[in-house]
């Protein structure tokens, strides 16, 4: 999956956010997820799989802006806007009434070309700051591929 292939911060936390993420995308499009569809068809509002990633993402840029906050990230600011622009992205196609099971192409599609610019500039820079900078222990380090 582009955008989310084998990126690694060297930060537990952010590493386990970015293939939480891997995870849900490559499961919510499976044919057996439930949607809310009541009767068979899509009627095209309120895409349930659309808020489930709304939700996920929300969870784990928490933890990131949390991670953020404790060692006063000096690109929070940065990092907080990248986040809010594929969440207003994301609801902005929500409202439009994709649907993420008819459209799940133009989903995954807007999810990952974001990942692809996002998880190796903003969260690789975020990762190495907080280890330096010790607001967190490093995870094993020879699985961070070098910028």
């Amino acid at each position: 999956m582009a955008g989310l292939q084998d990126v690694k911060t060297g930060v537990r936390e952010i590493d386990a956010g970015t293939e939480g993420l891997r995870y849900l995308l490559q499961r919510i499009f499976e044919p057996m997820v439930e949607c809310r569809r009541a009767a068979g068809g899509c009627d095209r509002t309120r895409c349930s799989r659309i808020q489930a990633i709304i939700t996920y993402l929300g969870h784990n840029f928490d933890r990131q802006e949390r991670l953020m906050d404790a060692g006063g990230y000096p690109h929070e600011d940065h990092h907080r806007r990248d986040h809010w622009r594929l969440i207003e992205r994301l609801r902005h196609m929500y409202g439009a009434n994709v649907c993420a099971d008819e459209d799940a192409t133009v989903v995954r599609e807007v999810i990952n070309r974001w990942a692809a610019d996002h998880v190796p500039e903003c969260d690789r820079r975020l990762g190495r700051w907080a280890v330096t900078r010790r607001v967190v222990e490093p995870t094993d380090l020879r699985d961070v591929a070098a910028p």
